[in-house]
């Protein structure tokens, strides 16, 4: 049953050694009733297995922290590791959560469950297979807040307890994991849910989060860190924000504030519609009076210097700038009209 399931998912597992396992991520998603996006496949030879499959193998890792070898075959990637001491049972009991320990032996077409994955998942609990994986890997800590927001699960009282005095170890995982999983995080729609588990974990102050009281979940990226970031450059060269991302967070702080037609036209439109459920988070009226972002200036500089008789520069530029503002209050609809405003505008 399992085997024929993956196999139509995944047709080259038809092509595997039956001593390999399907791990992880696969397994749960079929358990959820979702169609896994790619596969995991643990095996005591992986280079082997992923050349038997595919031509083009890509190797994951460098030299001291090799995790797999990766195969794309159209739409389908497999993913192969080395199962851990060659025994699965070992394997299973080293991984981060329950939902995540289970396996498929393609060998027995059986499902391996030993730490209670199943039921975990039919209690919709996030629970960690033992406290010492955290120290294995403390990134996993923040992967329990990911899981539970991602599926809407609950976070298990006794992991949330090993997490707690845990939390600072964060700090030792590199960025760009850390950034990762908060980027997830905060893109699940569930920010209420979300500010409650980091709370409870204690992670949000080695984070260097400001927790607060918001109204609403479906919030952006961007402007869950403008509710819950004190200091968006400080925290955007700590943790190494892209450009985008940085601009969109001060902009959206400014917009809370200050939300007039010119202000959401000037933040760009992808950045103004996330405003409303800002202000509902905050709540606050989410009420826009959105300009029609698809406006340009009716005039262009060369047009408004013949009509004016300005030279080119500063001067002219604030023409420009005060036309475009009168078309997007709705002042100015037609060139004649703006034809008109230039010469008032100059005098």
């Amino acid at each position: 049953m399992w085997r024929d399931t993956l196999t139509r998912l995944f047709p080259a597992i038809a092509n595997l050694e039956t001593h390999c396992y399907v791990v992880g991520g696969a397994v749960r998603d079929l358990i959820l009733g979702r169609a896994p996006a790619d596969v995991d496949i643990a095996c005591p030879a992986p280079l082997a297995a992923a050349q038997s499959i595919g031509k083009k193998v890509i190797r994951l890792g460098d030299q001291e922290h090799l995790s797999a070898y990766r195969v794309v075959l159209g739409e389908h990637v497999y993913d192969f590791a080395e199962l851990l001491d060659h025994d699965i049972d070992i394997d299973l009991a080293r991984r981060d959560f329950t939902m995540n320990a289970m396996a498929i032996d393609l060998a027995s077409d059986t499902l391996l469950d030993p730490h209670g994955g199943q039921r975990d998942i039919d209690a919709r609990v996030v629970r960690m297979v033992k406290a010492s994986n955290f120290d294995d890997d403390p990134l996993r800590m923040l992967k329990g807040v990911r899981m539970a927001a991602k599926y809407d699960f609950t976070l298990d009282a006794e992991t949330i307890d090993e997490i707690r005095p845990r939390a600072p170890r964060i700090l030792e995982i590199a960025t760009e994991r850390v950034i990762y999983e908060l980027s997830i995080i905060f893109s699940s729609g569930r920010l209420r849910q979300v500010i409650d588990l980091l709370r409870r974990t204690g992670l949000d102050d080695p984070l260097g989060l400001r927790l607060r009281e918001v109204h609403a979940d479906d919030v952006s990226l961007a402007g869950s860190y403008a509710l819950l970031v004190d200091d968006p450059r400080a925290f955007a060269e700590r943790w190494r924000w892209s450009e985008s991302l940085l601009h969109d967070v001060l902009t959206l702080r400014s917009l809370a504030e200050h939300h007039d037609r010119i202000a959401l036209y000037d933040a760009g439109e992808e950045t103004a519609r996330q405003l409303p459920a800002l202000l509902r988070a905050l709540g606050r009226d989410d009420a826009l009076d959105f300009p029609d972002f698809s406006i340009r200036p009716l005039l262009t500089g060369n047009e408004i210097a013949d009509v004016t008789g300005i030279a080119p520069g500063k001067e002219l530029g604030r023409i420009k700038r005060a036309l475009l503002e009168a078309q997007i209050r709705g002042q100015v609809k037609t060139r004649e009209e703006a034809e008109r405003f230039t010469l008032a505008a100059s005098a």
